[in-house]
């Protein structure tokens, strides 16, 4: 095996630096924001359960001698469950109005929802409104946010099975204030 010459060696070093400085221009240029200049964004993601449609029903002591051994539990409970009704508001302006209905085949898991929304950057009032209920009409819950966008920042609404949060670059000092109704 021969061995490269000097004059090799320095040809794949300028090659490779040029490659690195390839590189690390389209890296740094052209500069590239999704957020439009003077804005922030809000982000949704929610993976929420709600309550089944039909409660559950108790077995009798007859209902359960009546069933196989491995069958025995002692309640019935239907796995559908009702849509996730949400409205999210900033400032008193409504960014989304939908209901989310549970995924499965028996509609008995969660209700899934993401959402983005650009916002100007500054302080804005957060309203969050969910209904996780069978019934037709309200809101089982209503939290309220304070929030502070820079320019260019990001900030995250999580809303699980418990109560919401918020997760901002920058948050106002307090926690949500949590009405039930």
């Amino acid at each position: 095996m021969t061995r490269p010459s000097p004059l090799q060696l320095a040809g794949q070093g300028a090659a490779w630096l040029l490659f690195a400085a390839l590189v690390g221009t389209f890296a740094q240029w052209p500069a590239y924001s999704r957020i439009g200049p003077g804005l922030g964004e809000l982000k949704l993601s929610m993976a929420h359960l709600t309550e089944r449609l039909e409660p559950c029903e108790r077995l009798t002591a007859e209902e359960l001698a009546a069933l196989p051994p491995n069958m025995r539990a002692p309640e019935r409970c239907p796995r559908e469950r009702a849509p996730a009704v949400l409205e999210l508001l900033a400032n008193g302006v409504p960014l989304i109005r939908t209901a989310v209905r549970p995924v499965g085949l028996a509609r008995g898991g969660r209700s899934y929802l993401q959402g983005r929304w650009e916002l100007p950057a500054g302080k804005h009032q957060l309203e969050l409104r969910l209904r996780d209920t069978p019934r037709e009409q309200g809101f089982d819950k209503v939290q309220r946010f304070s929030l502070t966008l820079a320019a260019g920042e990001s900030a995250l609404l999580e809303l699980g099975d418990g109560a919401a949060r918020l997760v901002p670059g920058r948050r106002d000092a307090g926690d949500p204030e949590e009405e039930t109704q």
